[in-house]
Parts: structure tokens; sequence; C-alpha cells
């Protein structure tokens, strides 16, 4: 291999690791912050439930304070909701970058098949390539 095949096999070695370390680290953060919405969402629905309550009972200081509660625990439910929304969008960018990072290192390990005379090999490497372009370019589409 040359000093440019090594460079950008390093290169795609790197991005490779990168991408699966985003995804990880992102479905770790999507998963916590799944619990935390579920979480506050029973919070609010039992301070609501007991404000309820307490206005029937006529204790409005205190049904006001556990609607106060209810409200706070939907903020922070609405917020673990987009902290989850935001690590599916890092998850997704982290695959892509990894299927990128696949596509150059068939690419790469083509040319230097090619170099090295072995044709089929080459072949076989180039139909790699197409196939992780295509899922690359699946990847990057917009979903609807």
């Amino acid at each position: 291999m040359g000093f440019f095949s090594t460079l950008g096999s390093k290169i795609s070695h790197a991005a490779h690791h990168l991408g699966q370390k985003a995804n990880s680290v992102a479905k770790k953060v999507g998963k916590a912050a799944d619990v935390v919405g579920k979480v506050s969402k029973g919070v609010a629905a039992v301070a609501g439930t007991l404000a309820a309550g307490a206005a029937l009972v006529g204790a409005e200081p205190v049904a006001a304070g556990l609607l106060g509660v209810a409200g706070a625990a939907k903020g922070v439910q609405v917020l673990a909701t987009g902290v989850s929304a935001g690590a599916k969008i890092v998850g997704r960018m982290g695959q892509a970058a990894d299927t990128a990072a696949s596509v150059a290192d068939h690419g790469g390990h083509a040319i230097d098949k090619i170099r090295a005379g072995n044709v089929m090999g080459a072949v076989k490497e180039v139909k790699e390539t197409e196939k992780a372009g295509r899922n690359l370019k699946k990847q990057i589409e917009r979903k609807k």
C-alpha cells in the first residue's frame, strides 16, 4: 500500500470507529431520556390527580403547589422527549459516518487490488463499494 492508501485507510478506520461510538452513545442517551420521560409523565399524572383532590377538599394552596409540580414534571417530560429525538438523529448520523467509512475503505481496497493485478478481487471490492454506497444513500435520504 502506498502513502495515500495507508492514509486513507487510517482515516476511514477512524471515521468507522467514531461512527460506531456516536451510535452507541446515542442509544444509551436515548434510552435514559425515554426513562426520564416516562417517570416524569407519571409524576405529572399523580401530582395532577392529587391537586384535583386537594382542590375538592378546599386546600387551594396545596393544590396550587401540586399543580406547579405537575407543570414542572410536564416540562421535564417535553425536554426528555427532545433529548431522545436528538439522540436518534445523532445515532443516524453515526451510522451514516460508519457506512461512509465502509464505502471509502472498500474503494481503497479495490484500487490496491487493481494495482496488484488482482482484477477479480477488485471487481468484488467494487461490488461491495456499490452495496455500501446504496446503503449510505438510503440512510441519507429524507424519511417521510
